[in-house]
């Protein structure tokens, strides 16, 4: 077999090749789970790790605040999104950018003023 016929056959094998799998770019940056760092007044601050939006109605966020982290579920909001624990007595709020931390049993508010950092 001369060159020539050699190099084709060898293009045409390498052409007839499934192609690589494209990288995935994920255009959303929270199209997956995420954590969030937030700076409260007082120069206190928490960070929050929330699922991926998709299950964001099910799954539990999970807080860490005061050297404990802690599992919290969605409950209803008017506005914005909210998660409790009742184990823990807390209730996170958060709209947009920012949150409220309160104490789930009567509502004192442990964290005011939010905002991600």
């Amino acid at each position: 077999m001369s060159t020539i016929r050699r190099l084709a056959a060898a293009a045409f094998a390498v052409a007839a090749l499934p192609a690589p799998p494209a990288l995935a770019v994920n255009e959303n940056p929270h199209a997956s789970a995420f954590v969030v760092t937030y700076r409260c007044d007082g120069e206190d601050w928490l960070a929050v790790a929330y699922p991926a939006p998709f299950a964001r109605a099910t799954e539990p966020v999970r807080l860490s605040w005061n050297g404990a982290t802690v599992s919290m579920s969605p409950a209803r909001s008017g506005s914005g999104a909210r998660y409790v624990s009742r184990a823990a007595d807390l209730d996170w709020r958060n709209r947009g950018h920012g949150g409220t931390l309160y104490r789930l049993s009567d509502g004192v508010t442990l964290l005011a003023n939010c905002v991600e950092s």
